[in-house]
């Protein structure tokens, strides 16, 4: 058995060369049948091998079509684009914010005597009109004083009478040579002398009165009450605060101004403010003051607005928290435009272009003139007309000259 293998695979050894060559030859000859005809026709024509592969079917190589779209099939290139039309109107910018409304000023009640507290008439937060007693000290001591000096002034008019009579009947005496004149200048004198004194009667009711007033604390200005600090039957000086006012007749709204924001403010500015309080009424004021400085950890500038507290479906009280919108720019009839449709086409970092629709769907570039810059629109002076269509969104790269397809028209909102 050992014998017989041996004698096999000496056999196969000896033919293994030949099917290797056999092998080789077969795989050149698909080779050159296959690219021949492509990559060198000219030797295939020359060694006759053309002739072979054009009667073998299988081995012919068909030219092959060229795949040509139907001119009816070419469509022309456009960019989808929505675009925003120009209208005239007034462009005003608004800056929004929040602040406090304080009194425009404080004033603190005292009482100008000592004494009891007997009455007090308002609380903490109760409008004042100019004139209003706020509070009342105890008046007997006061109102003694002021009988006691009538009782007295009217004793004196008494007297003055009784003198003026008696000056009459001296007068007569006198005319008729009963008296002498010494005795008349006498009587003369008692006179003046009653009615001095009845002046200064009267002087003492009017200083009663006075002391009679000053038991009462009257409000100087139209205001609201603020901490009240005493109470009925306390005892108290001149020198004791009893409540401070805040004047309502104008009030101050505080808004704090964020830095980016600062070079919008400008003192006279017109403003309007809301408050909670009073929904859907407006109260119109403008900026009176301009801190020189920031201030805080939120970095902003106190800008003060003078109101006029005057509007008669509400009166603005002292804390109340405000809503507040100045108007930082005005202008009556002029174009805006959102901010995207704008293009800096030389490069120098400012708009000075927008693609205009024309009436066969052809952007074209527009130079323009700009205005004023907000936060979201930028005001056109020159280079637009009325009605026209500016893109406002280019779903694509626009460029001059090239087709759109305008897919929406935004209408301006003034």
């Amino acid at each position: 058995m050992s014998a017989f293998r041996f004698r096999f695979w000496k056999k196969r050894l000896k033919l293994k060369p030949a099917v290797f060559i056999l092998l080789i030859f077969v795989f050149a000859a698909a080779l050159l049948f296959t690219l021949g005809p492509k990559y060198a026709p000219e030797f295939m024509d020359k060694i006759g091998a053309t002739r072979i592969i054009d009667k073998i079917p299988f081995l012919r190589h068909e030219p092959e079509e060229e795949f040509v779209i139907p001119e009816e099939e070419v469509e022309d290139t456009f960019v989808t684009v929505r675009t925003y039309r120009t209208m005239r109107g007034d462009f005003v910018d608004i800056l929004p914010g929040m602040g406090t409304i304080k009194g425009d000023r404080e004033v603190e009640l005292r009482f100008s005597v000592n004494g009891i507290i007997d009455s007090i008439n308002f609380f903490e937060g109760d409008l004042l009109r100019k004139g209003d007693i706020v509070a009342t000290l105890d008046q007997k001591d006061a109102l003694l004083k002021l009988e006691y000096s009538k009782s007295k002034h009217k004793t004196q008019e008494i007297a003055v009478k009784g003198a003026k009579k008696k000056l009459e009947i001296h007068q007569t005496l006198f005319k008729d040579g009963i008296i002498i004149k010494p005795k008349l200048d006498e009587v003369q004198f008692e006179y003046e002398s009653t009615k001095s004194q009845t002046k200064s009667s009267q002087k003492e009711v009017e200083f009663a009165l006075a002391e009679l007033d000053k038991t009462y604390l009257y409000s100087p200005i139209d205001s609201v009450m603020g901490t009240r600090n005493v109470e009925v039957g306390e005892f108290i000086t001149s020198n004791v605060k009893i409540a401070s006012l805040y004047e309502t007749s104008t009030v101050i709204a505080e808004i704090g101004i964020i830095e980016k924001d600062i070079n919008r403010i400008a003192l006279g500015q017109k403003t309007t403010i809301t408050v909670d309080t009073y929904p859907g009424v407006e109260f119109e004021g403008q900026i009176e003051n301009i801190a020189p400085i920031i201030e805080g950890k939120s970095r902003t500038l106190t800008v003060k607005i003078r109101i006029k507290n005057n509007n008669p479906r509400g009166t603005l009280l002292p804390g109340m928290f405000a809503r507040i919108w100045v108007s930082v720019y005005e202008r009556k009839n002029t174009i805006k435009l959102p901010s995207p449709c704008f293009y800096d086409m030389d490069n120098n970092g400012e708009f000075d272009s927008v693609y205009v629709v024309t009436d066969d769907n052809i952007a074209a570039v527009r130079p323009i003139k700009i205005g004023y810059v907000s936060t979201d629109y930028v005001e056109v002076t020159d280079g637009l007309r009325e009605g026209e269509q500016v893109v406002s969104e280019s779903m694509a790269e626009l460029k001059d000259g090239v087709r759109v397809d305008v897919i929406e028209i935004q209408e301006a909102a003034f």
